[in-house]
């Protein structure tokens, strides 16, 4: 019998991370969560039930995943591995075969040592929070047997051609013949697929850090270092470098001259081309408040609006799928699509939609990011001991007006603590990319006296 009294489980703002075999992702955790959610899953119906488990290239991704089919399995749900995959490419497969559920085994850009899970509904859609606060009630109640022998899991490795097929149908005109793409897989659940469908569609393509060992995922490499890269693309002249992150949600970009784009590029440069073909509705793109105020200005420019919402994915796809719209992201290079992107973060589709840019075939990528001019932005991360809230201290805010007093309407602060790690994070925004960092280090200044 498993502890009479277990610790508390909370959902972060994606799903569950931390140290693998520390709490939450210690084994006796894990194992309640995944009961907790077979029995979550059980009450939603009658029908038998199924859940596709997949991993990025952790080495700790098999057996977080074992532990978790010894629960599901003591719910009486059975499981299916499909093995290393992307996070996107696991929503897919969820929402396209005959299961009820999927768990991601990652921790993201996160180092080796972390993992974490993510839980999708048989639509592809993240587990909502009012779902989360179930499983976590449950999880504190759930009673899991010890077990003599770990669970059977069923291996569907072949699955992932599924989505590998369902890319090549959405862009079935998109030829890459003579096309040179570099990848950084990031040594993590992409390091197989992108190289594999980037072939498939006729490039040549030059694989960067596609061969994970367990413990070189995010080492340097991936979207959180694209100048690895930039290097690579460069040398080898390639017109496009895609940089994925370790669970191939997120895609930051390289164009033929080295320089790097992120979300905000993306978006900026996207929006015409989708406003042109019709797939723009309401003329609106949707941001989190902290992309650039240079994103803005770059839609207002092409006459389209920009709809803001608070940090994380899931609130992006909460706003466009509220008001329709069919593009959206982060400047962290999550970009979500409406219509074939199916609300889903997707580095490898983003990539291809930057593919059959047209003016990027004839002219280069550095010309078709070239409308969008960042403004001077700095982010500081400060290690927190705790998360007080911030409108409770009083030098925090006194710092906060009279930053923003100073920089008008020329600029911007967001201050707000990490949904997934102890750190208060300090964004501030400004014409000047001086006042920029003597601003910001006034704000944190405020920080570290009073957290």
């Amino acid at each position: 019998m498993t502890s009479p009294n277990p610790a508390a489980v909370r959902f972060g703002t994606d799903g569950l991370r931390g140290e693998w075999g520390k709490p939450p992702l210690d084994p006796d955790t894990l194992r309640r969560v995944a009961a907790a959610l077979g029995v979550w899953l059980q009450n939603s119906g009658p029908d038998q039930k199924r859940v596709l488990l997949g991993h990025d290239g952790r080495k700790s991704g098999p057996m977080i995943l074992q532990v978790l089919a010894n629960g599901l399995t003591a719910a009486e749900v059975a499981c299916t591995d499909v093995g290393l995959v992307t996070t996107p490419a696991l929503a897919t497969l969820v929402r396209e075969s005959n299961v009820v559920a999927g768990v991601m085994i990652s921790a993201s850009h996160n180092p080796a040592r972390d993992n974490g899970i993510k839980i999708f509904l048989h639509d592809g859609t993240k587990l909502p929070d009012e779902a989360e606060r179930e499983i976590e009630a449950l999880t504190a109640r759930v009673d899991v047997e010890d077990q003599e022998a770990d669970a059977r899991i069923k291996p569907r490795r072949e699955l992932i051609a599924l989505y590998e097929d369902r890319l090549r149908n959405v862009f079935a005109d998109l030829d890459l013949t003579g096309v040179r793409v570099a990848v950084d897989g990031a040594n993590g659940g992409g390091s197989a697929i992108a190289p594999r469908l980037l072939h498939a569609f006729g490039a040549e393509v030059i694989p960067m850090a596609c061969a994970p060992d367990g413990e070189n995922i995010n080492a340097g490499v991936g979207a959180l270092h694209p100048e690895a890269l930039a290097s690579v693309v460069t040398k080898q002249g390639a017109t496009l470098g895609v940089c994925l992150d370790g669970d191939g949600d997120r895609g930051i970009f390289v164009d033929e001259t080295g320089r790097v784009h992120d979300g905000d590029a993306v978006l900026a440069t996207l929006a015409p081309h989708l406003r042109d073909r019709g797939l723009l509705p309401h003329d609106r793109v949707v941001a989190t408040v902290m992309s650039n105020l240079g994103l803005k200005r770059s839609l207002a420019r092409a006459g389209i609006d920009l709809v803001t919402t608070p940090v994380g994915d899931r609130h992006v796809v909460q706003a466009m799928r509220a008001g329709g719209y069919g593009l959206g992201g982060e400047q962290s290079g999550h970009i979500v699509f409406g219509g074939e992107g199916r609300l889903t973060g997707d580095g490898l589709f983003t990539a291809l939609m930057l593919l059959t840019l047209p003016e990027a075939r004839t002219s280069g990528f550095a010309a078709a990011f070239a409308s969008f001019e960042r403004f001077p932005q700095l982010l500081l991360n400060l290690p927190v001991v705790s998360k007080p809230p911030l409108d409770s201290l009083p030098q925090v805010q006194q710092a906060v007006h009279e930053v923003e007093a100073r920089l008008g309407a020329d600029g911007r602060v967001v201050l707000r603590y990490s949904g997934t790690e102890n750190l208060c994070r300090v964004m501030v925004e400004g014409p000047d990319a001086s006042l920029v960092r003597q601003y910001a280090e006034l704000i944190a200044d405020a920080v570290r006296r009073s957290t």
